[in-house]
This record gives structure tokens, C-alpha cells and sequence, in this order.
């Protein structure tokens, strides 16, 4: 077996303006730096190449082995496009892709095992997740450009890879550090509480600052004995078990729409959600007060009831809306929404699909780890 070098690609920028999104993206560097030293630091990468449309940010990784390539402002960004431009301009035949906050709880150990698997296969692919991964190697890659440049985000590149390109396809069993990237507030409050945050980015969510009683009064009730919990929205499968398994809660779950964004279904307007329609008989204060009578905390992906009302609000919204800044909010249904929220008389931790799958089993482990269990 001859082992080559794999050419690491990181993708970081390209968030807008709002001071909660200048946040994640403040979040995202850091993690991005958090996972350039540890892969770097395997001794497994040959190349390393950083692209972001921030020059000033990219300056900062002068002291690093990295080659920082700068996206052109003046071009719309296209995900699959920018891959492949890169794949081909450094003449990458072995890549590991990555976003920069697509790993942030990916021990050392487990990067070596991915990146000496990647080394030693002549066609493969191997990811987080086959079906929406936030990370993926393969080889070759130049023959994957064609297929690469088409996608529009990086959620389906592994299964294109496997199923069109026809590489052998691995992914890695489903954990906290496979499946949990940082995509909304609500990833950034539970990672800060996960024992395993990175250095770079633990320092930057300590000068932010965020306070969140919410997820901590959660948290306490995921460690109650005989706690009770709701699980609401594209429930991982996995998650719950996890979080059924490790603790001693009684769990409520109602579980729909998985895939609701990889199947096209928000696309062409066919999400259908019965807790939407079930807002609209008892409003969104009865609908938390019924929540209250039936449990004492609720984890809860609430884009499933945008999507099934037809709603995709700013990212600035949908982001204040995870932080309850309900005065922030500009779309009248989700102010409306996250008021309620704010004001139930249980703790609930609202964001997106992590807070029910990649999140939730972030959360367990915290909870193992203040208990002092192994």
C-alpha cells in the first residue's frame, strides 16, 4: 500500500451583517483554527489550504503551514464551483473538504484513523455522514470535479460521490463528534458547555459572553432523576436513543419532516407539520402552556414549523429567535412565536435540526461529564 498526501481544503466566510451572524462567523475562525492545528499537528497532511473571503482574517494564519486563497468579491459564490476551482488549481488527488466549524468536537485520534484510511485507498469516499455530511475526503478527486462543481452546498457531496461517481463510500458511526457542527446560536451555547471545545474557540465564546439559563435549566432537568423531557422536530433517531440510554429522563418525542431540505420538500412548499397545524387551533401561548402540562423542559427544532407555514425568515431572525431576542425579530409570526417561547413557564432550547440530533447527544455527554460518569 503507498500512502499519499492528502490535500486539506477548509471553506470559511461568507456570513452576512447582523451582529449574531458576525458572531457565528467570529465562531466559526476560531473553530476553523481549533481544526487546522490538531490536523496539521497528525503530521498527515501534505497540503493545506485555507479559502475565505476574509484577507485580514487570513493574515492571522501567517505562523501556520497553510497557503490562505482568497475567493474573488466580485463573483457570486457557488459551493461546488469554488471546490473544484480549488481541487484543480492545487492539483489535489487525495482531499479532505471541511468547513470550518464542521468538526469542532473530532478527537485527534479518530482524524488520524480517517486521514491514514483516506491515504492508503485508491477510490473511496469518507465522511461524518454519508446522506448529509459537513465533512468528506476522497480520491481521486480530480476525477470527481465534474460532479463536485455541480452542487450547490456541501450537504450532499458524499452521496453524490458514492452513488454517481461510484466510489467505495465509509462513514463514521453516528456520536457527538461526528454528527454536531456549528450552524446556529443554539450549536455555539452547547458546545461551550461540552468538555471537549477546542482552545481557540472556547476563548472566543468566553469574551462573547452569550448567557443562556434556558439550556442550563435544561440541562439540569437531562440530569434529574425521573426528569422529563420533550424532544420536538427532525429528531435524530440516534440522538433519542442516546439521550434514552444516558440518562434517567422520561422523553416525549414527536418526530417529522426529516429530510425536509435534502428530499426538496421545503424547496417545492410540501413541508406539512401537525404541531403547526395544532398552533393554529390553540395560538402559540397555548401552545407552550400546553408543553408546560406536560413536561418541565423541551429541546425543540423549530424550522420545521416555519418551513410548514411557509416561512423562511433572515438568518438574523431565525438566529435572535434562538437567543429569545423576540424584539429583535422582524417576521410577525416568529416574534410572536419566540415570545411565548421566552415566556413558557418550562425552559425550552429552540434552533435547528443539531439541537434534536448532533446537539442533543453533545448535550448528553456534558451531562455525563458534570456527573462525573465515564
Amino acid at each position: 500500500m503507498i500512502a499519499r498526501d492528502v490535500t486539506l481544503i477548509l471553506l470559511v466566510g461568507g456570513w452576512g451583517q447582523s451582529a449574531v451572524e458576525r458572531a457565528l462567523d467570529g465562531a466559526h475562525r476560531a473553530a476553523a483554527r481549533d481544526l487546522l492545528e490538531l490536523l496539521l499537528s497528525t503530521g498527515l497532511i501534505g497540503e493545506a489550504v485555507v479559502a475565505t473571503d476574509d484577507a485580514g482574517w487570513g493574515d492571522t494564519l501567517a505562523d501556520l503551514p497553510v497557503e490562505v486563497d482568497l475567493g474573488r468579491p466580485a463573483a457570486p459564490f457557488h459551493f461546488g464551483r469554488r471546490l473544484a476551482e480549488l481541487i484543480e488549481r492545487y492539483d489535489a488527488q487525495c482531499v479532505l473538504y471541511s468547513g470550518g466549524a464542521s468538526a469542532p468536537l473530532l478527537d485527534v485520534d479518530r482524524w488520524c484513523q480517517v486521514l491514514d484510511r483516506l491515504r492508503g485507498a485508491k477510490r473511496l469516499v469518507i465522511t461524518n455522514n454519508l446522506h448529509s455530511c459537513d465533512w468528506v475526503g476522497f480520491t481521486p478527486a480530480i476525477e470527481a470535479v465534474p460532479l463536485v462543481a455541480r452542487e450547490a452546498s456541501d450537504n450532499a457531496i458524499a452521496w453524490v460521490l458514492a452513488h454517481r461517481a461510484g466510489l467505495p463510500a465509509e462513514d463514521l458511526p453516528a456520536s457527538a463528534a461526528t454528527r454536531f457542527d456549528l450552524d446556529t446560536p443554539a450549536d455555539l451555547l452547547i458546545v461551550q458547555r461540552h468538555p471537549d471545545v477546542g482552545p481557540h474557540l472556547h476563548h472566543f465564546l468566553d469574551d462573547l459572553s452569550w448567557q443562556a439559563p434556558w439550556l442550563d435549566e435544561v440541562l439540569a432537568e437531562m440530569a434529574r432523576e425521573r426528569g422529563s423531557l420533550a424532544v420536538i422536530g427532525r429528531v435524530s433517531a440516534v440522538a433519542w436513543a442516546t439521550l434514552e440510554q444516558a440518562t434517567r429522563c422520561w422523553v416525549r418525542v414527536f418526530a417529522e419532516e426529516r429530510g425536509m431540505r435534502a428530499s426538496g420538500r421545503q424547496g417545492r412548499g410540501e413541508v406539512r407539520s401537525l404541531l403547526s397545524d395544532y398552533l393554529d387551533l390553540v395560538g402559540v401561548v397555548g401552545f407552550f402552556d400546553e408543553l408546560a402540562e406536560l413536561v418541565e423542559g423541551g429541546l425543540f427544532d423549530n424550522r420545521v414549523i416555519l418551513a410548514a407555514r411557509g416561512l423562511w425568515p433572515s438568518a438574523a431572525d431565525r438566529f435572535n429567535s434562538d437567543l429569545f431576542r423576540w424584539d429583535r425579530i422582524e417576521e410577525p409570526f416568529l416574534r410572536r412565536f419566540t415570545r411565548a417561547a421566552a415566556e413558557a413557564r418550562v425552559p425550552v432550547l429552540m434552533g435547528g435540526h443539531s439541537v434534536v440530533s448532533g446537539g442533543l447527544m453533545a448535550l448528553v455527554e456534558s451531562v455525563i461529564a458534570g456527573d462525573g460518569r465515564t
